[in-house]
């Protein structure tokens, strides 16, 4: 399969302040942690970023129920492609866990120094994503998300935390 990116949801200027927070965990231990992959736009800017570490890419690679993901996703296999262009354009520093964050957070060993929300975009799940990792984070540790101009995830970040800051499309927080 051709590496490529079929739809432009993570802009340029996105995947450079991506990249600017990971830079400032270099010092941080713990786990870099993306929920919410899809073809691996963010992947790839979090992944060339902190190489030589691990990004953890959670995802289950069928779509948001009720987004136009979940129709898209139904046409084709997100997962084949999200792994093509991981091959491309990293140096393999991914692992991809295809499941929810849920699943996913029983393979949460020690601190968490980077988590990177993008997943389904309702109030719940923000909250609930941010509420669960929360306990995990280390000092000094950032959480951030996408969509930040989206209502229900702007509340649920701006809700969890006082401070939030909003650059580009993200939302971030230090720990």
């Amino acid at each position: 399969m051709e590496a490529k990116f079929h739809e432009d949801w993570f802009c340029e200027q996105s995947q450079q302040r991506l990249a600017e927070l990971a830079h400032k965990v270099a010092d941080v231990d713990g786990m870099i942690i993306e929920i919410g992959s899809w073809e691996g736009r963010s992947t790839v800017a979090l992944a060339n970023a902190i190489h030589p570490r691990v990004v953890h890419a959670v995802d289950t690679w069928h779509g948001s129920p009720g987004e136009i993901s979940a129709d898209l996703a139904a046409g084709r296999d997100v997962f084949k492609q999200f792994l093509a262009n991981i091959d491309e354009w990293t140096d393999g520093n991914v692992i991809a866990h295809r499941m929810g964050w849920r699943d996913f957070m029983g393979f949460v060993r020690g601190p968490v120094a980077f988590l990177f929300i993008d997943a389904e975009h309702t109030y719940r799940e923000v909250r609930d994503t941010i509420a669960a990792f929360r306990p995990h984070m280390a000092p000094g540790a950032i959480m951030c998300g996408d969509d930040a101009h989206h209502g229900p995830v702007r509340q649920a970040a701006t809700e969890a935390f006082d401070g939030v800051l909003h650059v580009a499309t993200l939302w971030t927080v230090t720990l």
